[in-house]
Order: C-alpha cells, then structure tokens, then sequence
C-alpha cells in the first residue's frame, strides 16, 4: 500500500486562512478508501497502549504488557489521578501508540497502514504541504502519535510551547457532534473561539501556541475518535 497526498486544493486561500486565524482544517488530504483503510488499521491492528498524567504531573503510559498484569484496583488508582489532575491543571486519558521512536514505527508490519501513513507523514513531501497550506517555512517534524479517545477521555487546556505548528488528521468515522471529542480552541479569557469535530481524513494544522484542548468523549459515543497527531519545529 502506498499513500500519496490530494493536492487539488487552494494553498494560497488556506494560507490567508490561516495568517488571520492561526488555524485551518483541510477536508480529504487522503485518497478516501486510503482513508478508510488506515482508519480499520486504527480500530482492528493497533497495539494500543493507556497515555495519562501522573499526580505529579508527568507522562504515564501503560504498556500491553502492563495492562494484563496489573491488577484493576492498581489501573484504577492510576486513572482516578490523571482525573483528579484535571481539576486544576494539565492532565489527559486516552489510548496511544508512539509513532516517534524508530523501535515502534519498525513493530508495524510492513503494509500496515498506519505504517504507510506514518511514512508519508514524517517525509519530506509532508512538511512541504504543510508549508504551501500555511505559508511557513522550514517545518522540521518532531514527534507524531496515534490515538484513541474513548468514552470519558480527555485532554486539558495546554500548548505546544516551541512548536512551530501542530496538526491533527483524524480518521473518525461517523461521528455525532453531541458524542465530545471536539478539537477546543481557548481564548486568553477562557472562551471557547472555535471547535473542530471529528470527522473521517480530516487534517487540522494550528499553531502550536494556541491554547486548546480535546472536549472528553461522552459516555454515550457509539464509538473511539481516531487520530495521528504530530508537531513541527
């Protein structure tokens, strides 16, 4: 399976687009049954691991292995911190697969989707297209990863302190707009000034210093929301 990216679209208008306000959302940068299959690859082949904030505020991620081990009670107390971080500052939940380490983009089978898309994304043509979408220039990737966000996951207000734009492509079938999930988008006064939902080979770019944050998924959404999210420097 190779993955090549739609260019029949209006670079300059999404440029000014996104010079007035930092964001823009691009519709079927994929070729929509590439689309389609790189969202299976995320719902049927992908060895999610559990990403959430510690009480102390660092990074915790439970891996496989871990998860069959530990026994519920141990799982509990580690989720019932990241949410209780929430209530005053940065934390989140949600599943994850490292997509940045050589040694986890190399346990993708070869043909995987997810591995073609993570190729696609961490070369050369991809940072070019995000220079023509945006107008900025010298965009290095940094960091890239898969996610899942099921019912009662989140993400707080934060940045991207550094980054010189960051992005989202979801792969999110179906989805209802009363389910959450919503991109959020934070004004310095604590307004909401925008959203984006998710919807399927849907690719966000913004500035990594717009504060936002992931609205948590409704204990009622009939299914995960599905992304490969990334930042450039």
């Amino acid at each position: 399976m190779s993955l090549a990216l739609n260019d029949a679209f209006d670079f300059a208008g999404y440029q000014s687009r996104f010079a007035s306000k930092g964001r823009i959302r691009l519709e079927g940068a994929l070729d929509s049954e590439d689309a389609l299959q790189v969202h299976h690859a995320l719902e049927q082949q992908t060895a999610w691991e559990l990403h959430l904030m510690s009480a102390q505020g660092e990074p915790d991620v439970i891996s496989r292995t871990e998860l069959s081990e530990l026994n519920d009670m141990a799982i509990q107390d580690r989720l019932s911190a990241a949410a209780e971080r929430a209530q005053t500052g940065l934390s989140y939940l949600h599943l994850g697969y490292d997509l940045t380490s050589k040694a986890a983009i190399e346990n993708l089978d070869e043909g995987h989707p997810l591995l073609d898309l993570t190729r696609l994304i961490w070369s050369a043509e991809f940072a070019a297209f995000c220079e023509n979408l945006t107008g900025l220039s010298g965009l290095k990737l940094r960091s890239l990863i898969a996610t899942a966000y099921r019912p009662g996951d989140f993400f707080t207000m934060h940045q991207d302190s550094g980054a010189a734009l960051s992005f989202e492509w979801n792969f999110t079938h179906d989805w209802r707009s009363d389910w959450g999930g919503q991109i959020l988008f934070h004004s310095p006064s604590g307004d909401i000034e925008g959203g984006i939902m998710p919807r399927m080979n849907d690719l966000s770019l913004y500035s990594g210093e717009q504060p936002r944050s992931i609205n948590s998924v409704a204990a009622f959404a009939g299914a995960p929301r599905f992304a490969v999210s990334g930042r450039f420097e």
